[in-house]
């Protein structure tokens, strides 16, 4: 029973002091350059100002927060903040933009095979690999150019134009 028992000696309980110190202005230092990086914003807001912002949090699919912080962002960078439905709508957007991409790339291929067989640099003129390309890009074009909110974007395939957006 004597051994559960120690005494320590002072040299051992000024080391434990020690320890402990560094421990305690660790955390005193991590907290004060923490509170220097992160700030807490707070406000207030009406009963119906919160039953909106949680309304429009539930349509996007985030988080009370997440809304907040997300239209924060958008009127910053002065934009508006996308549905779920619309963030989803996005990503099938880029989903088959990808997949005309591939083809595109696959008939620029086929293209420069069919131009060596001629043994010039363009394959000519009325060959069915020209007419696929201009498929390819037609269906791109009626893909991107018409959304259900009523905006339209020019695309231009001859010359170098950019793209702009029109709201109808």
């Amino acid at each position: 029973m004597s051994q559960g028992l120690r005494l320590s000696s002072d040299a051992a309980h000024q080391k434990e002091l020690a320890k402990e110190a560094n421990r305690t202005r660790y955390r005193r230092d991590y907290w004060q350059k923490w509170n220097k990086r992160k700030k807490r914003v707070f406000g207030t807001i009406t009963n119906a100002e919160f039953a909106d912002l949680q309304a429009r949090a539930e349509i996007s699919g985030r988080s009370v927060w997440g809304q907040v912080w997300a239209e924060a962002c958008a009127y910053r960078r002065s934009e508006r903040v996308l549905t779920l439905d619309e963030m989803e709508q996005q990503r099938l957007l880029v989903s088959e933009l990808r997949r005309i991409g591939n083809n595109v790339n696959q008939l620029a291929r086929l293209g420069h095979i069919e131009a060596r067989k001629h043994g010039g640099l363009q394959a000519p003129s009325g060959d069915r690999i020209g007419a696929e390309a201009l498929r390819q890009f037609t269906r791109l074009e009626k893909l991107i150019t018409r959304f259900a909110d009523g905006t339209t974007i020019s695309v231009s395939l001859a010359g170098n134009q950019e793209a702009g957006c029109h709201d109808h």
